[in-house]
């Protein structure tokens, strides 16, 4: 679980401290895995993240940048449950249909890769009651649409097997 400590002032108001601001608080980097981690996770998704995660130490954690293949992405990433996420990359397809303006999509169609990281847990050597549902062997803590969107585009031979593609890796220390 993540500490209070780190939880944004105003975290989910209209308040909310800037991620600048927040980032310069906390100390943390301005870019590389660990401002990715912050960013998405600590900054967007405290409670949830906390919720979901109760078991969680972050300093038993190194953060880690990860490139994988499309194909090593769709063979090793689950979210809870072993669920691969392919009900989000329908979406993809709708939204192709429509010209839909979510940023996500948008990206994604045009780069045929992430416009920034997913986050994932090496769930690998992970057990106990607050860790059995997390997919393994690599765990997707944040980033469900971008995952099934990639996903999606592999199916459809959008993009190849053997593209690569950017994570940030929670590994235990």
């Amino acid at each position: 679980m993540l500490s209070e400590s780190l939880k944004p002032i105003g975290f989910g108001t209209f308040e909310q401290e800037p991620w600048e601001d927040f980032r310069a608080r906390l100390s943390i980097p301005a870019d590389g895995p660990a401002s990715q981690f912050y960013r998405q996770v600590v900054y967007d998704h405290f409670v949830h993240f906390n919720e979901h995660y109760p078991d969680f130490v972050l300093s038993d954690y190194e953060f880690k940048d990860l490139l994988l293949t499309a194909q090593q992405a769709r063979d090793q990433i689950r979210f809870f449950r072993g669920d691969t996420l392919d009900n989000w990359g329908m979406q993809y397809d709708e939204f192709e249909a429509r010209n839909h303006d979510y940023v996500i999509y948008q990206s994604m169609a045009k780069a045929k890769t992430f416009p920034f990281p997913p986050i994932l847990l090496d769930a690998s050597r992970l057990s106990g009651t607050g860790w059995r549902e997390c997919g393994k062997p690599l765990h997707l803590v944040e980033g469900t649409h971008r995952v099934s969107y990639l996903r999606r585009m592999l199916a459809r031979q959008i993009v190849t097997p053997d593209s690569k593609h950017s994570f940030v890796l929670l590994k235990p220390k």
